[in-house]
């Protein structure tokens, strides 16, 4: 007996040594250190109108409550500034949106009165993904009570949805997104009902989303920026963003984000001491060497669906392994500096939207492929990686190493349309598939529509 109990006692020591070397490896891989000039932007910790995200050092990100809490007294403290209810989610959330409008301008037709653009930035479709949350509370403050930035209002008007997927946000975890870097709790990225709404445009299946398609509706923003947060792969990038190229449905419109939006934003993050790139999507999953994709994606996702309607519609993919503080903060460069770009731009962009809207193309893609020909090369800022045989479960993985490196790599563009068909004359719908017609023309009338607003501010 006295045997068993130490063969017993030295399993459970082995076990505890064990465990403790396992709890002792890191599961993220090294962090490549940042200091941007970006860091400044932070309020001093004194300041009365300091987010919760700056009190933690952006630690932590503030639950649904504080959010909206903290954001309706911003409101009540600055004329500027006005909430309204895009609707209630499955759960019984109200969808916030804060209007931001030097001229007060808080219906649909007085912000386009003021001629001004309308920028519409929304966060949080993916609620584990919140950098945009904590970037845009920063901004409105800073545009309002603490007069740093107040001339943004001069050019241009924000909405900002701070949480689009709120019930999700209450999915609240340590666990939810161990493959980032804060903060330390996050969202869920699924709703209540387990659907995931950057895959419900062209269905409408959720209540979140018709009250989303609803307010593209009725505010007509000029420009919406859809912010998310990476998986996976380990690269220098902090700050990413793409669209759908000069291929789809709006090339006009493509052509400004080429050649005016991006290289404008991308200078003012450089500026402030982060490293934009376009999105970062490996061919081969996690590994470099098959090169990356420029992916064309179905109007069910937020960029493709912009591109349909001939939205102007930017993806951002703020990058994992990056620390919360720098991705928050590149975030908020990122909104200035689309703010800035837009009070110069509006003339030209609108142009671009009104050429791609009277387009009839008689051919329309409905799929795209890579085509059959040698890939142009692309310099990616990348991470020294190697991939390793894992003993766990007996296949490979790749292990970062920290390390920055240059590599060339194929840059494969899906551009090439895979599925074509010509532009028919009508549609015919079945009486027996009402609910068709109810999603394809999802525009409530006026008085619906002004009953369901209801503002805070």
């Amino acid at each position: 007996m006295r045997r068993e109990w130490s063969i017993l006692l030295f399993g459970l020591l082995l076990a505890v040594a064990a465990f403790s070397q396992v709890t002792q490896q890191a599961i993220l891989p090294p962090e490549l250190q940042w200091s941007g000039k970006s860091q400044n932007l932070m309020a001093p910790k004194n300041d009365p109108w300091i987010t919760p995200t700056e009190q933690s050092d952006f630690a932590r990100t503030p639950r649904y409550d504080e959010t909206v809490q903290w954001l309706q007294k911003l409101a009540t403290a600055a004329p500027e500034l006005k909430m309204v209810s895009l609707g209630k989610s499955p759960e019984g959330r109200d969808i916030w949106m804060v209007m931001a409008s030097k001229e007060h301008a808080f219906t649909p037709a007085a912000l386009r009165a003021t001629g001004k653009p309308i920028f519409l930035a929304q966060a949080g479709i993916h609620s584990g993904e919140i950098d945009g949350k904590d970037a845009g509370m920063m901004l409105l403050r800073d545009m309002t009570v603490r007069n740093k930035k107040r001339d943004l209002l001069d050019g241009a008007n924000l909405l900002f949805i701070p949480i689009f997927s709120v019930d999700a946000h209450e999915r609240f975890s340590a666990f939810g997104r161990i493959n980032q870097r804060g903060p330390v709790e996050t969202g869920w990225r699924t709703n209540a009902r387990n659907l995931n709404l950057n895959r419900d445009y062209a269905k409408l299946d959720a209540p979140e989303m018709r009250a989303l398609i609803r307010a593209l509706n009725e505010w007509s923003p000029d420009l919406y920026f859809d912010i998310h947060v990476t998986d996976g792969a380990d690269y220098q990038y902090d700050i990413t963003f793409g669209y759908t190229g000069r291929h789809g449905y709006s090339p006009t419109i493509a052509a400004w984000l080429d050649e005016v939006l991006r290289p404008n934003v991308e200078r003012d993050l450089q500026a402030m001491g982060h490293i934009p790139g376009p999105l970062v999507f490996p061919v081969n999953g996690r590994d470099f060497q098959g090169g990356i994709i420029d992916f064309t994606a179905g109007p069910r996702f937020s960029n493709t669906y912009g591109d349909v309607r001939h939205l102007p519609t930017v993806l951002v993919e703020n990058h994992s392994l990056k620390p919360y503080k720098q991705r928050v903060l590149g975030t908020y460069v990122l909104l200035e500096s689309v703010m800035r770009l837009l009070a110069k731009e509006t003339t030209r962009l609108r142009a671009a939207i009104a050429a791609d809207r009277s387009r009839r193309a008689q051919e329309l893609p409905l799929a795209w492929r890579v085509p059959q020909r040698p890939p142009e090369m692309f310099d990616l800022l990348a991470v020294e990686s190697r991939v390793l045989p894992s003993t766990i479960t007996g296949s490979d993985y790749v292990q970062w190493t920290g390390k920055p490196v240059t590599i060339k790599v194929p840059y494969l563009r899906m551009n090439e349309p895979a599925l074509t068909v010509q532009r028919p004359q009508a549609y015919w719908i079945p009486p027996a598939w009402s609910e068709v017609i109810e999603r394809l023309a999802w525009k409530p009338s006026s008085r619906r529509a002004k009953s369901k607003w209801r503002c805070i501010g």
